[in-house]
């Protein structure tokens, strides 16, 4: 319990941090606190003990996305002194509510009981949607909030009624008790063919429409591109890594007890999973915003990650576990990147502003070059393995044609990643536009985040086996 007990003390501290109007002191109190909350969570690798009356338990599964989920955060953080450099008011409220919606991503990530599972989907969600609108001045951050907070509040409402139809089929909300009393009551053992309950059917259908909102997955992805593009940068990689990682834990832990239900539902998340792929690459191809671009990647990469859920084995966990990472890492530079250039030209996100970067700035440009290629999947980065365990497990338990069509959505995203290579390299910039120049301390997460890349990229095998 060390690490939630620590987390929601560092969101209060914030607070009261904020109160001293030395917006200096806030991210280091930040990182020191998320450095000892990490400490706590590692500690705990192997324990396997479970809390509120089995309602929560701290696995290996759950420490492992909750310390990507500290470490993305403890890089966006960092990237943040840089960006709220000229803010002097409300930005401890901005830290506080990171940490208070990773705070709930910690339940997602650890529950057993489904109840728990509603309560840290809604402590998650909540505070994203005051963060989308926390640049007030904005009509844009104004309507992402609106928009997000509309979206959310359907999407929890169908998953709190999937989640009231399974208990109404079981007759409980214990994930551990609900293969047990399905054979009590139905005379099933889940992995075999019966007729299963059609309350219970449509309660899965219902929490996996609810999933798929939180994770952006087609067709319930209308909300990502406007929120993605209208929400401040720095709350927009929050929302793209680690709101993600830890929605995808969740969406993993509920499908590894219902998944041997092997009914309509699977044909329901293969249907999601091509059109996920194919919509979120096609629409990428015809952006000219950046932050609009990487929304629709945001998209297709969890078509990605969808497949490791579909076809659950026991590797299942380490790839979906490697692909967040692989992201995540990858996700943060490229923002990163956008954050210098568009913050220090004083100009929109369009693809434009990178032309002529590798003069510019050639370090920042080989460092977004980098984060593309990985996203891409090319190979000697982490996105490449990423993709190459995903498929492999995929293949494995005969999702072959969903792995062809996966194959050939990552070969259209390389098309909309290029775009921007060879605008750093081949394209003129304007000459009256002044060099960029970035602050060591932003160039440094920058480079530790490139650095993850490449060597998950290089060395796989240490990753991979975590889980």
């Amino acid at each position: 319990m060390l690490p939630f007990i620590a987390l929601a003390v560092l969101g209060i501290v914030l607070l009261y941090a904020g109160l001293t109007k030395n917006n200096r002191l806030l991210v280091p109190i930040a990182v020191a606190g998320l450095l000892v909350t990490l400490g706590f969570t590692l500690k705990a690798w192997d324990s396997n003990v479970s809390y509120y009356n089995r309602m929560a338990l701290i696995d290996n599964f759950s420490i492992a996305f909750n310390a990507v989920a500290i470490v993305s955060t403890i890089l966006i953080l960092l990237l943040a002194v840089f960006y709220y450099k000229n803010v002097k008011e409300h930005v401890a409220e901005v830290y506080a509510l990171m940490l208070f919606s990773v705070f709930g991503g910690f339940l997602m990530t650890g529950y057993t009981n489904l109840v728990l599972l509603f309560i840290g989907i809604e402590t998650l969600s909540i505070p994203l949607y005051v963060l989308a609108g926390s640049k007030k001045s904005s009509l844009r951050s104004n309507e992402a909030s609106f928009k997000y907070f509309l979206m959310g509040a359907f999407s929890s409402a169908i998953l709190l009624m999937g989640i009231a139809l399974i208990y109404g089929a079981v007759g409980s909300f214990h994930l551990a008790a609900i293969p047990i009393l399905i054979k009590n009551t139905y005379g099933f053992i889940l992995g075999t063919p019966g007729v299963y309950p059609g309350i219970l059917h449509i309660g899965i259908i219902l929490v996996l429409v609810g999933f798929a909102f939180k994770v952006a997955a087609v067709p319930f992805h209308f909300w990502t591109p406007d929120v993605y593009e209208g929400s401040p940068t720095i709350v927009t990689i929050f929302m793209a890594t680690v709101v993600k990682t830890l929605g995808f834990a969740a969406f993993y832990r509920f499908f590894v007890t219902f998944g041997p239900i092997d009914t309509i539902w699977k044909d329901i998340l293969w249907v999601i999973i091509v059109l996920t792929l194919i919509v979120g690459n096609l629409a990428a191809l015809n952006q000219k915003g950046t932050k609009r671009m990487l929304a629709y990647s945001s998209i297709s990469h969890s078509g990605f990650m969808l497949i490791a859920i579909i076809a659950i084995n026991k590797l299942s966990a380490g790839s979906l576990l490697f692909y967040s990472m692989a992201y995540s890492f990858a996700t943060i530079a490229a923002f990163g990147v956008l954050i210098s250039i568009k913050n220090y030209l004083q100009q929109s996100d369009n693809l434009a502003i990178f032309n002529g970067l590798a003069k510019k700035n050639p370090l920042l440009a080989l460092i977004m070059t980098i984060a593309l290629l990985s996203m891409a999947g090319i190979p000697i980065t982490a996105g490449f393995f990423a993709k190459y365990y995903i498929f492999v497990n995929a293949v494995s338990q005969g999702y072959v044609w969903l792995t062809l069509i996966g194959i050939v959505a990552a070969l259209i995203g390389v098309y909309y990643y290029f775009r921007i290579i060879v605008a750093m390299y081949f394209k003129e910039d304007d000459s009256t536009l002044p060099k960029v120049e970035v602050q060591p301390l932003f160039m440094a997460t920058l480079l530790f985040a490139t650095f993850m890349t490449l060597a998950m990229g290089l060395f796989p095998g240490w990753f991979i086996d975590l889980l």
